[in-house]
């Protein structure tokens, strides 16, 4: 890790220290996750698209961020819930998941696509197909290449939670009590009704807390799954 990068980013979190600066937790596209002290008297907003630079003396010190901002997209949200807890639970969720300093270019932009899209009627679909790359990324994708159990591959239905890798509806269907629910969407291209939103939610919400460091998920992703929503994309 060098003493001084300089990259675009997207701030992921930040805390106050002091009366006059913050704790910014940014993802960046080329040196993955960073920390650093950002001198400021206002908090960058999560989901915020920064041009940053990280500074310090040694590479093993918090550093100093210097943060430029490009485009701030909460303040577009403020009225619409939903999108606004797809923008902060995704922000939230790397945050947790991803450890600092490690290239993760696939993520970013995962991230920057699903924020510049989310005035799109498809954004909550957009979303469980970003945790589906999330996964993918952190290495424990989702294995949708075929049947696990020799099944036609061409009627997937379930993931095993043991494995993740998908099953057949017909093979499937003995053990559908045992299996998560596979929406068509996640696998080919397919529009999602809510159902497959909740179930697509769920599937990716089982691995993502499995494979989390604190085996939890950001509390305000349980705004997403929330089944008296209005239907979406």
């Amino acid at each position: 890790m060098p003493e001084f990068c300089e990259d675009n980013a997207i701030v992921l979190a930040c805390r106050r220290f002091g009366e006059r600066a913050f704790v910014v937790s940014v993802i960046t596209k080329g040196q993955g996750r960073l920390s650093g002290l950002y001198k400021s008297k206002q908090p960058p907003e999560p989901g915020t698209i920064v041009s940053a630079r990280w500074a310090a003396r040694l590479s093993e010190q918090l550093g100093h961020l210097y943060l430029d901002p490009v485009q701030v997209l909460s303040g577009l949200y403020l009225d619409d819930p939903e999108r606004l807890a797809c923008l902060a639970s995704s922000c939230a969720l790397l945050n947790e998941i991803l450890p600092e300093r490690q290239p993760c270019e696939g993520i970013f932009q995962s991230l920057t696509d699903l924020l510049l899209h989310l005035d799109t009627l498809d954004f909550l679909k957009r979303y469980v197909l970003f945790e589906k790359t999330v996964l993918a990324e952190i290495g424990f994708g989702l294995d949708t290449s075929a049947c696990a159990g020799g099944g036609d591959p061409n009627d997937l239905a379930y993931i095993s939670p043991k494995t993740g890798r998908a099953v057949s509806r017909e093979m499937g269907a003995p053990y559908r009590d045992k299996l998560l629910p596979l929406p068509r969407f996640l696998w080919q291209e397919a529009d999602a009704e809510p159902v497959d939103i909740r179930q697509g939610l769920a599937l990716t919400g089982y691995f993502l807390k499995l494979h989390s460091p604190k085996n939890k998920l950001p509390s305000v992703r349980a705004c997403l799954t929330n089944e008296n929503r209005s239907a979406r994309g």
